[in-house]
């Protein structure tokens, strides 16, 4: 059962993820990575969102592992074992699932290999490394997506009213700005795919039908 809008077009449920922090263990390997270009153990001393002052390194410091990152480590950055699951997830309610990730365009290869067709080169978008939080918000609006997953507020507070459902997947990050009104936080990344199980439901864009149609061929 195909969906379609009042013009006959067919109907698309875009939804847009973050890739590190929420598919992506970022954090694990960019500390190994700094484990071998400064060969020490990396100690976490907080819950700063940087990761220079996650782990208290000078500026010399985190200049050099970002140099060594970006030479040779986004293809391998690590998926976590939910993000198969939540991509299927997703899937399975008939959306088409992208990748909006803050990494600049020359990294789009890299990433592609480490989501490994988790998510089709052609549906990643990159932001770039240093893009200002509305850069995201503007991908949302040019996609029309119904819903978005982040774990950076600044992303999500930026996406109201870009997208239905901004998401943010609370890591517990410490220096951030607040999560604005207009914002749903959760801390289990499979909350996701209910609350846009439910916004589709609401808003007629995902008969039970279909979402049962959808369930019964994903199991046969």
């Amino acid at each position: 059962m195909r969906r379609t809008n009042v013009d006959g077009t067919v109907m698309t449920n875009n939804v847009a993820l973050d890739v590190d922090g929420v598919l992506g263990n970022f954090e694990t390997h960019w500390r190994e990575c700094a484990e071998e270009v400064l060969g020490r153990p990396m100690r976490k001393a907080n819950e700063q969102h940087s990761m220079g002052g996650r782990y208290e390194l000078t500026n010399k410091e985190v200049d050099a592992v970002w140099q060594a990152f970006h030479a040779t480590e986004w293809g391998s950055v690590p998926m976590y074992d939910h993000a198969s699951e939540l991509v299927l997830a997703l899937e399975d309610l008939g959306c088409t699932v992208w990748a909006v990730t803050s990494i600049d365009e020359r990294h789009r290869s890299a990433r592609a290999e480490s989501l490994a067709g988790l998510i089709p080169a052609g549906r990643i978008v990159c932001v770039g490394h240093a893009a200002h939080a509305s850069a995201k918000a503007n991908v949302l609006r040019d996609l029309g997506a119904v819903a978005f997953l982040d774990d950076h507020p600044a992303n999500t507070n930026a996406a109201i009213g870009s997208v239905p459902l901004s998401v943010l997947l609370d890591r517990g990050y410490h220096g951030l700005e607040a999560p604005e009104y207009g914002v749903t936080v959760i801390d289990d990344v499979m909350d996701f795919p209910v609350l846009v199980e439910s916004l589709l439901k609401r808003t007629g864009r995902m008969p039970l039908a279909e979402a049962f149609l959808r369930r019964t061929e994903r199991m046969a």
